[in-house]
Parts: structure tokens; sequence; C-alpha cells
């Protein structure tokens, strides 16, 4: 039944485009791309017929609709064909507006499937156009979408950056877009949730509320991220009541990153507060969708060859329809090929999609043998360093100090004094004892770092090295020049000792750890 009410409303959607021109169908097309992407595709493609190779405007205008199109259905690699397809037909030195919008798709195209390397040059060409044409929303919105790159990538910093100047920009603007300021607003939300900081994160996402234009989309991820900060601060009446109005607008929407932060959110809070079949049924949704938008395997490339030569057929169905009225029986020709090579392939998946789960397990388990190895051999690399700079360190000290008290002695054996030489001697023999007590041997090191490990089991090898540097009369300066880093660095190191030392104010922590 629904193939056939779909079947109808193309139908209308065809008839009623019809009598338009060209521009006039390309427009029609281009406000149905998210909506209706399937309508989008067939006038779009419908065009492409009609128009010849010198119509470079309407045909990239085409190309372009299409690209959308197949991106908001999530076959990714149909969009990108579409998309560089468009990209060709123009100049690198264009600056139109139709030339922006086709670097912004490929831009979030690779964007969707993760490669957020190869979508920063489209997004960063989309906002240099947007500058020389001095649009300011089109700066505010290509500025965005570097800071979403970079929030991708756990790039927190730089993300930070560009969402602040994304702001500047919108705040120092005499016209305010509030759906383009509550966006920004929102991601600077996300920022800070990562960071963790969540009175920062509620400010701006309440911030977005306030400016949001209603669309359920936005609205929606807004509601689904104030719901994090309030399940992470344990506020779970305050959760429970944006997850009901995430809820309410997640049936308005069909945009799956939306939805995707919304059940795995949901996920969650139903688990955290015991109401484990709900729990079941968001985690459901979530894997479906999440599964539905990440086709990067063996599965995306078959369905994308699948989805290559359906395409063509359309194409050439749509060609001979318009030119010579193609007969019936060509028609349900076609319709059998296409159902004969969609149960092949059906059956290859299902024979080869244990073989490539076995693969990536494997795969998986490799890498996590590796990464350990690496870990335990950088480890091993850094404690040797540290004995190395040590020994280098102490032979370097005692030198000094011999080569002082030799100078001296030749100097006393000169003198005719014998007080001075009594004296001297005695001065020998103190020092001679001080030098054997003042240097820590590995012995007493590993002694010492037993005992207060006894005392204080949660101290690191870090912290218990840095007990023995004080222990061995190692100042805040020596200690940040041994160790190649700032003063600051090494008194922040103190004081984070000095709490887990539980030190109360006035005790001194050399006094402390020399009573250890």
């Amino acid at each position: 039944m629904k193939r056939i009410l779909l079947f109808f409303s193309f139908l209308l959607v065809y008839v009623g485009v019809d009598s338009q021109t060209v521009n006039q169908q390309l427009k029609t097309a281009s406000k149905m791309q998210e909506s209706m992407p399937d309508s989008c595709i067939l006038i779009s493609q419908k065009v492409l017929t009609k128009i010849s190779d010198t119509d470079i405007k309407d045909k990239g205008y085409a190309y372009w609709n299409l690209a959308q199109s197949y991106l908001y259905k999530h076959q990714y690699h149909t969009a990108l064909f579409y998309a560089l397809k468009g990209n060709e037909l123009f100049a690198k030195s264009d600056t139109s507006r139709l030339y922006q919008d086709i670097q912004a798709t490929i831009g979030w195209i690779y964007f969707d499937i993760g490669n957020y390397q190869y979508a920063v040059p489209y997004h960063q060409k989309a906002l240099e156009i947007a500058q020389l044409r001095a649009n300011l929303s089109e700066e505010v919105l290509y500025t965005n979408a570097l800071g979403l790159n970079a929030l991708s990538s756990n790039h927190y910093q730089r993300a930070l950056g560009f969402f602040q100047k994304a702001l500047f920009i919108l705040n120092s603007s005499e016209e305010q877009n509030r759906s383009l300021l509550s966006t920004v607003q929102n991601n600077m939300g996300i920022i800070y949730i990562h960071y963790e900081d969540w009175v920062k994160a509620e400010t701006f996402l309440h911030q977005s509320l306030e400016n949001s234009s209603g669309v359920a989309s936005g609205l929606l991820e807004t509601y689904s991220l104030l719901s994090r900060v309030y399940l992470n601060t344990l506020d779970y009446e305050k959760c429970k009541a944006y997850l009901d109005k995430a809820e309410n607008v997640s049936y308005k929407t069909s945009y799956s990153f939306s939805l995707i932060e919304y059940y795995k959110v949901r996920y969650e809070y139903e688990r955290v507060i015991g109401n484990l079949k709900s729990a079941y049924r968001y985690q459901n949704k979530y894997i479906q969708l999440y599964k539905k938008i990440n086709n990067r395997n063996v599965q995306g490339v078959m369905n994308y060859l699948i989805e290559v030569q359906d395409e063509k057929i359309k194409q050439d169905k749509l060609l001979i329809e318009q030119a010579q009225k193609i007969a019936l029986n060509r028609q349900i020709l076609v319709f059998v090929g296409i159902t004969l090579a969609i149960i092949v392939i059906g059956i290859l998946y299902y024979v080869f999609k244990s073989k490539a789960e076995r693969s990536l397990l494997r795969q998986k388990l490799l890498k996590q043998e590796l990464d350990e190895k690496e870990e335990l051999q950088a480890e091993l690399s850094s404690k040797l360093a540290y004995k190395n700079e040590a020994i280098e360190t102490l032979a370097l000290t005692m030198s000094k100090r011999n080569e002082l008290v030799k100078k001296v002695a030749e100097d006393v054996s000169k003198s005719s004094s014998a007080d001075v030489k009594k004296a001297w001697r005695k001065f020998e023999q103190a020092f001679n004892q001080y030098s054997d007590s003042s240097i820590l041997s590995d012995k007493f090191i590993k002694d010492f770092k037993y005992r207060v490990q006894s005392q204080f089991p949660d101290l690191t090898n870090k912290e218990l090295q840095l007990l023995v540097d004080i222990r061995n009369d190692l100042t805040s300066k020596e200690l940040a020049e041994k160790y190649h880093v700032e003063v600051k660095s090494i008194e922040m190191s103190r004081y984070r000792l000095r709490k887990k030392l539980h030190l109360e104010k006035g005790v001194q922590l050399k006094d402390f750890i020399m009573k250890l």
C-alpha cells in the first residue's frame, strides 16, 4: 500500500512540474531535497534529459539537487558521484553561489561518512567564496561547519575557536540571524559537554532554545543534549522533562543525526533508572539507525554498486520514455533484471557477512594487541631514559664536587698552618660521611618507595619519583630543568602531591618526606 501511495505522489509531482520552465523545475526540486528526496531526484533527472552540455548553470543545479537528495537518503557514494560531476563544471576561481553550494555539499558528504580531513578543504573553499561575496550569514554557516569538522576529529579547542569566531561575526552583524545563532550556541554546548563543564553547556543550550526557529531537527538535538547534561549531573527530573519534549518532536523529523543522539541519551537514561524494557527498545532504535548512516563496510560497497547500476537504469529509462515511448514489456524486463540482481546480491551478502565480521574482529584484536605492546615499549623507554638522565646528573654533580674538594685540598696542603690542616682533615671526614648518606642508594630508594606505598597506595609512579627527588634535595627549578617542563608544572605536581598526602596548611612537604 505504501508503495502505491508513493508511486501516485511521484506521479502528481511529475505532472505538476512538467509545465514549468527548466529553472523553475530545478527550484521546485531544491525545496524537496530533505522532505521528499525521491521526488527531487525524479525531477532533476528529468531535467538532465532536456538540457544540453552548454547549459552549465542548469546542469550544475541539477547535479547539486541530486547530490543533496542522495545525501539526505544516506546514499553517500551516489551523492559524491553527482557532487563531483557538478564540481567539474566550474573553474576553481568561480565565485558563484551554486559553486559555493556544491563545495559545501561535498564537504558534508565527507563529514557524514567520517572523512573529516577531506571535508575541511571543501568547507574552507565554501567559506572563502562566502567571504568574497560578503555574505555574513553564509560566512557564519561555513565557519560553523569547520568547527564541526574539528569537533568530530576530537580537536575541541580548535572547534571552540571556530564557534567563538562565528558568534563574534553574528554579534557584530546589524541583522541578527537567530536561527544561525541558535545553531552555533548548540554546538558551543556540545563542546562544553565534552569538557564536562555542565554549567556552561547548560547555559549555551538554553540560549540555543531561546533563539531557535522551531525546526524539529534542531529542537530535538538541543533537547537531547540538555537531557545529557542533566543525566550527568544526576538531575533526573529535568532529564526526564527534556526527554519528553524530545520525544514529542522526534515524530516531526527524519534527520538521522538528531534522532541518533536522542535514542542514545534516552537509552542511557532508561538504563540508569532501571527501566530495562524501554532501554532495550531505544537501544535497538539506536543500533538500527547507526547501521543505516554508517555504511563504510563490505555491505556499503555492494549497495553502492547496486545503486550505481540502478541509477543508470533509471536515467536510460527516462531518456527512452521521452524519445521513443518504450513499450511496457521493456519495463517488465528491466524490473525482472533488477529483481534478479537484488536476489543475487542478497545471497552474496548473507554468504560473505559472517566472513567479513570475523575478519573485522580479528583485525580489531590484532590492533588491540599491537597497541598494548607499543604502550609497554613506550613505558620501558621512558623509564630507561629517566634512569640514564639520573645517572648523568649524579655523575656530573659528584665530578664538580670532587674537583672543588681537590682544589681546596691542594690549597690547604700549601698552607703552613697546622690548625688549618687539622681542621681540613676533620672537614674531610665529615664531608665523606655526609656524601655517603646524602646520595640515596637503589636499595634505600626501593625501601623508601615501599614504605610510602604502604601508607599511601593511591600514589602513581610519577608521584613516587617526585617524592624521591624532593628527598634528594632537588628544588622545583632543578626538577623543571631535569624533566624539561615549566616550573609551574612542577609546582602543580607538588600541590596535587600534598593533597594526596593529606597535608594540612603549615606543614612543609620536604619536612614530611624526610620523616617517612
